[in-house]
């Protein structure tokens, strides 16, 4: 006789379940047995599609299994029941060969040392700024923020750089206007390479390092925006013949010649130019520093340092720079906040 589908599934899953199974077995049966049925199914065993009740039901892919072939099929649904775990991984790695896992592992350590091997080596340099250079940074800072209320730090950073920043974006804006005016089109519009910003002082001292400029040697700072780094490169080297600061919004030349005389101490030569610095003549600088690089075309930066001499020096923070330049050095940011940039320096071929 046919056991019935009760003591079926008593036989089939109770001797097979894990102890931590054998609270959900009556869950378990009621999906694998079908109410009314003369004999237990196989779930897989028996395909249907159910149209609406006028429909008849399409054949089975298969039929439905006999009692006697039932009971054959039973010993497929424990094994599919406990084949389950919530732990996949650690099951696949508790049957793995260790020796299998070890071999895999040393393989993947030595691809990855090969591919190490095949990088160009180039030097990483990071700095603490000597006393001289620390009190060239603070000298350039009490210059730019020198009221208390410019000094009140906000989660954009001082209040003296968030007005300067709202001042650079006037300035931006009233230019956009204005040649929109004179009907420059959209693409012809500068927009991204006019974003402002301010390089971090210690920084700056920290590309000058690198770069190892010559005494005498002239430092353009292409983008200066109010002229703060283009005082501290002044500052922190005062042996740079002069320092020649270029923006192409005319409101921040004026603002930075306004905070020329503010800066104290021994420093370099300082001035700030008017123009686009993709039509400035570099022919007879030293090093140059690109602030806006990051947001300035891989075309339209090749095409300002075009009139650069083979030997001088570019610095750049986050930016990379191809063809004609030699990657001489990468300097780490000494601000070590959770937002790292990094300092590339350059040497013209």
């Amino acid at each position: 006789s046919v056991p019935s589908a009760k003591n079926l599934s008593r036989r089939c899953l109770r001797p097979r379940l894990p102890p931590k199974m054998r609270s959900i077995a009556p869950l378990l049966a009621a999906f694998a047995l079908s109410p009314g049925a003369d004999a237990f199914r196989i779930p897989s065993a028996r395909r249907t599609v159910a149209a609406d009740a006028s429909r008849r039901t399409v054949a089975a892919v298969r039929p439905a299994p006999r009692a006697s072939s039932a009971l054959s099929a039973l010993p497929d649904l424990p094994s599919l029941v406990t084949a389950y775990s919530d732990d996949p991984l650690g099951d696949l790695l508790f049957g793995a060969n260790g020796l299998v896992i070890a071999g895999t592992l040393a393989t993947a350590a030595a691809v990855g040392a090969s591919f190490y091997a095949l990088l160009p080596k180039v030097g990483s340099a990071s700095f603490d700024l000597t006393e001289e250079e620390q009190d060239a940074v603070d000298r350039v800072d009490a210059a730019y923020d020198a009221k208390p209320w410019e000094r009140e730090v906000t989660e954009e950073g001082s209040k003296g750089y968030v007005n300067r920043r709202r001042q650079a974006n006037e300035a931006k804006e009233k230019y956009q206007e204005r040649a929109s005016e004179e009907g420059a089109s959209r693409r012809e519009l500068k927009d991204r390479s006019l974003r402002y910003s301010e390089a971090d002082l210690g920084f700056i001292a920290g590309l000058i390092r690198a770069a190892d400029p010559a005494p005498g040697d002239v430092c353009f700072d292409l983008g200066c925006g109010a002229g703060r780094s283009t005082a501290g490169f002044a500052a922190v080297y005062p042996q740079f013949g002069k320092v020649i600061g270029v923006e192409f919004l005319a409101p921040l030349t004026k603002l930075a010649n306004g905070y020329r005389g503010k800066v104290k101490g021994r420093k370099a030569a300082l001035e700030y130019r008017t123009g686009d610095f993709a039509e400035e003549d570099l022919s007879g600088a030293g090093c140059v520093f690109v602030g806006p690089a990051n947001y300035i075309a891989d075309a339209d930066l090749a095409g300002a340092l075009e009139t650069l001499p083979s030997g001088a020096a570019v610095m750049t923070i986050d930016k990379r720079l191809g063809g004609e330049f030699t990657l001489v050095t990468e300097v780490e940011d000494p601000s070590g906040d959770l937002v790292l940039n990094t300092g590339y320096v350059y040497r013209k071929k």
